[in-house]
């Protein structure tokens, strides 16, 4: 097994047992590694932070809800801080299986990754998609029925 998906299933397994940033922490090598190795995190990512979720509407396709978090109400996407924008754009091109759409999300992301400003915005875009897949898994895994108790 190659180790970026290891790597990438021992910091959700981490998430899951409550350390967030302790499995955040070990992606940090997969941005740092390469354009390539950074973009196939993001399409593992994604792909946890859209599992299950079933095409709708008229184009079948895959639409992610956004709610402003104060009021609990439908929200523009406009309104989301930019890495949190390119999370929830890359997991939905994904998610509808439009792979130029995610590589020129990905590419506008990374535009200036050689530069101290550039490889920040990549770091963000990256922990925002993180953060997406942990609350995918979550909810996948609160919506498990608790197996009953053996007496």
């Amino acid at each position: 097994m190659p180790l970026a998906p290891m790597i990438v299933e021992e910091a959700l397994r981490r998430a899951a047992a409550g350390d967030t940033i302790g499995g955040g922490t070990l992606l940090a090598p997969l941005v740092e590694d390469s354009r390539r190795e950074c973009f196939a995190l993001c399409v593992m990512l994604a792909t946890t932070a859209t599992y299950g979720m079933r095409p709708q509407g008229p184009d079948q396709l895959v639409a992610l809800q956004v709610e402003n978090t104060k009021t609990r109400r439908p929200a523009s996407p406009e309104e989301l801080p930019p890495p949190v924008l390119f999370a929830a754009r890359f997991a939905a091109a994904h998610a509808n299986r439009d792979p130029g759409g995610a590589r020129a999300l990905f590419e506008a992301l990374a535009v200036d990754a050689e530069s101290e400003a550039g490889q920040g915005r990549i770091q963000d875009g990256v922990l925002a998609l993180y953060a997406m897949a942990v609350a995918r898994m979550r909810q996948l895994t609160e919506a498990e029925p608790t197996p009953p108790e053996e007496s």
